[in-house]
């Protein structure tokens, strides 16, 4: 039984495609969340995730789709953005996103599995490999379930505590730490392994140059390319580059 992990698109239709290929021969998928904010191909993406069978569950950006009132508080060129987004996202899309499970105990192909997006309760709200392990362990919703699959904060890093195992896949659409590559995870036969694969960018950011709103904020347009071609999602600084320097991805 071989299970594909992923977690955190972000509208990067490139890179989900990219690991889609290379694990093709999957018996099961798990989602983790985070579909298509923020990035310019929300339908593409949306279309890649209809075609898988397994357990998707929401994000906290897919819960926030469904309130756009909290983006009014967003800078100018993020309130524009995302407003894009979901006045593009099509129907079939919707409807993807009001079917995405809770968090919360599955069997996916006979393997006993906790997922959960991956949002703390308290500041700092995501769970870093330097977090502590009673923090950390909060993603395990109390149960006993001995994986616990996680993402939200797209790095890629696992840890034993009391016996259970807890795994952050990385970001498939937004890596942090320095290194353009979609990042996901592969159970196998029981056993988890992270993995990485390449992808081509250059659809990724014609599609970035098609959101006519974003003609108002070039150099929001330039620092989204940049952030994606660079390999830090959401900038070069702290504490991304210290775990870049740590060899995580």
């Amino acid at each position: 039984m071989r299970i594909l992990v992923i977690a955190d698109v972000h509208g990067n239709a490139e890179a989900l495609s990219a690991v889609l290929e290379k694990e093709s021969a999957v018996d099961a998928t798990i989602f983790l969340g985070d579909t298509v904010l923020s990035g310019p191909q929300p339908n593409e993406t949306m279309a890649l995730l209809a075609g898988l069978d397994g357990v998707l569950i929401e994000g906290n950006h897919d819960v926030e789709m469904f309130e756009p009132e909290r983006f009014e508080a967003w800078p100018a060129p993020w309130r524009a953005y995302t407003r894009w987004i979901l006045e593009t996202l099509e129907p079939a899309g919707w409807e993807l996103l009001r079917g995405l499970q809770s968090e919360g105990e599955y069997e996916v192909g006979g393997q006993r599995v906790f997922l959960h997006h991956g949002v703390l309760p308290d500041e700092p709200r995501q769970a870093l490999p330097d977090t502590a392990d009673e923090r950390l362990a909060v993603l395990a919703g109390g149960t006993d379930c001995p994986l616990v699959l996680f993402g939200h904060s797209h790095i890629q890093f696992r840890r034993a505590i009391d016996g259970r195992e807890f795994v952050n896949p990385g970001s498939v659409g937004q890596p942090r730490c320095g290194r353009r590559v979609a990042c996901y995870g592969v159970i196998e036969d029981g056993v988890f392994r992270h993995c990485q694969v390449e992808y081509e960018p250059g659809p990724w950011l014609a599609a970035l140059d098609g959101v006519g709103p974003l003609d108002g904020f070039p150099e929001f347009r330039e620092w989204l390319k940049k952030a994606l071609l660079s390999g830090y999602g959401i900038g070069e600084r702290e504490p991304w580059t210290r775990f870049a320097r740590e060899g995580y991805v």
